[in-house]
């Protein structure tokens, strides 16, 4: 079975939401219940206005022996400012985060998961135009590589050698072990050869790629691809 390498194919669509009236005390149930980290705040239309997360919600405990009915001290700095309007909070509204990391549905797996390695987040809100249509997590991402075997290999041969090279299929062969690809047999160019290993890398759920290809160059004869 083929994989997508896009987000639409792999986010989350039933997503769990919020509006800016949704109470502390209901958040809390949504992410206990449901067992989510984060919940979106939409508006009305379904756009996207911000997120709560289980971080933002701890922030009443964490100053619970706080005077919270009083005002922040003059003295306190950016983090314990907005802490402290967090922990007071009573609504999505007061409470939520603006501006979350967002992607659309047609950003490639690849980019999503280098935007959620170097940002730090655990998820990215999936916009379509304005309007929230899914969400995608880093679990989401790693479930490609559940795929099995036969599914990776059956992957490569359409993807790599029917598709893109248009190889003759008695003449190459794909085997792949835990994740791991094996390419054997012959190519006509050096350049196909090359290709082949980054498109099959490429495949969703590929781990890594032995490259074991030959390949025919002005009539001298085979000769092996590197490594």
């Amino acid at each position: 079975m083929r994989t997508s390498t896009t987000v639409g194919h792999v986010m989350t669509r039933e997503v769990i939401t919020a509006t800016p009236a949704t109470s502390f005390k209901d958040l809390v149930g949504m992410i206990v219940t449901d067992r989510v980290s984060a919940v979106p705040v939409v508006s009305p239309e379904g756009g996207l206005l911000g997120v709560v997360t289980e971080a933002d919600l701890l922030c009443r405990q964490a100053h619970q022996d706080d005077h919270l009915d009083a005002a922040c001290p003059h003295f306190a700095g950016h983090l314990t400012r907005e802490d402290w309007r967090k922990a007071a909070a009573q609504t999505a509204a007061t409470l939520m985060s603006a501006a979350p990391r967002t992607t659309t549905p047609g950003a490639t797996l690849p980019e999503v998961a280098r935007l959620l390695t170097t940002s730090g987040v655990r998820r990215l809100f999936v916009l379509e135009g304005a309007h929230l249509v899914g969400v995608v997590a880093r679990r989401d991402l790693l479930r490609t590589f559940l795929r099995t075997d036969e599914d990776l290999r059956a992957d490569v041969d359409h993807t790599v050698f029917e598709d893109a090279l248009h190889a003759d299929k008695n003449n190459v062969l794909a085997s792949v072990e835990h994740g791991v690809v094996l390419l054997t047999g012959r190519l006509e160019y050096e350049a196909d050869v090359a290709t082949a290993e980054r498109l099959a890398l490429a495949v969703p759920g590929v781990v890594g790629v032995r490259n074991r290809m030959d390949f025919v160059w002005q009539g001298e004869g085979p000769q092996h691809a590197a490594g």
